[in-house]
């Protein structure tokens, strides 16, 4: 079926889906590692409507080349979730500050050796953020009762000289780390104690939400990277353009990027740069079609 893409997510660890629309109605195609997948790209980018209160809505623009348009953003209004810093709440609603109430954590997560974020996340939704944005590992080092002071936390620790964000570029380029396990944990440590000075002087009180002993976490296994290291075929990260399609088996998903085994390779694409795309899941052979000139590249 032909169908319009909203979004791709994490439901749980085990299994991920992708959200789209089909003649104005609204539907999820869930799949775990294994699945068989074909996906081809039909449509230019025009965007895939709003979600608010778990109620797809259909944009009423259907603005051409937005994933999502500022109308759909508005509506969606996770200004909240992005831009707070948990100091200046001056455009910050009370209904603002009630989606971010509960305990949260703050932690540092692990890309690439070059690549450390700060992050922060509702307390249940500690392991689940880590997989949405495909961290390889995560060190937990605070808990606080509310969002408001771990965006605090999380805001002088970026201001201290930690990104709190990642380009696509940064995790496509670090899909697969071959790094041990001991070596991410002790720089994460290492990190973490040269930034936690930044909790001094008048912010100092921040350090009562500091974790005694920091959680880590490796991620790989949940992927299933091990099976794309260990594999002998090619490893391949592609952009799909209009009449490129890929299908195989899902071995792997890390973030947002899907690892297809084919007959001959291991294909990866950003399920991201698919969105407001439409897409056909009908099955195709076990392959790859990408452009003539992009399929010389690889090889």
């Amino acid at each position: 079926m032909r169908v319009h893409l909203y979004d791709f997510r994490w439901t749980d660890p085990e299994t991920c889906e992708f959200q789209a629309s089909h003649e104005g109605r609204f539907g999820r195609k869930p799949f775990g590692r294994n699945a068989q997948l074909s996906l081809e790209i039909v449509s230019q980018t025009h965007c895939g409507g709003s979600m608010r209160d778990n109620v797809w809505k259909k944009c009423p623009h259907e603005v051409p080349g937005k994933k999502r348009c500022e109308y759909c953003r508005s509506r969606e209004g996770n200004f909240i979730f992005t831009a707070f810093d948990g100091f200046d709440q001056s455009n910050v609603t009370a209904e603002d500050l009630d989606r971010i109430g509960g305990e949260h954590v703050v932690y540092l997560a692990w890309f690439a050796p070059d690549v450390i974020k700060v992050g922060v996340s509702k307390l249940e939704r500690q392991t689940m953020r880590q997989l949405e944005q495909g961290a390889y590992a995560t060190l937990f080092f605070a808990q606080t009762p509310d969002g408001v002071s771990a965006r605090q936390l999380e805001t002088l620790f970026r201001r201290s000289g930690l990104i709190d964000k990642v380009k696509m570029s940064q995790k496509k380029s670090g899909l697969l780390p071959f790094v041990e396990s001991s070596e991410v944990q002790a720089q994460l440590l290492s990190v973490l104690a040269e930034h936690r000075s930044c909790l001094s002087g008048s912010e100092k009180h921040l350090q009562s939400f500091l974790l005694d002993d920091p959680i880590f976490q490796n991620w790989s296994d949940i992927y299933g990277l091990d099976l794309v290291e260990q594999s002998d075929k090619p490893f391949h990260v592609v952009d799909l353009g209009i009449g490129n399609w890929v299908s195989g088996k899902v071995v792997a998903v890390r973030g947002a990027f899907l690892i297809l085994e084919t007959d001959e390779e291991m294909v990866a694409c950003n399920t991201k740069d698919l969105l407001g795309r439409e897409i056909e899941f009908a099955p195709k052979p076990l392959g790859l079609k990408v452009s003539s000139a992009l399929q010389g590249a690889l090889f």
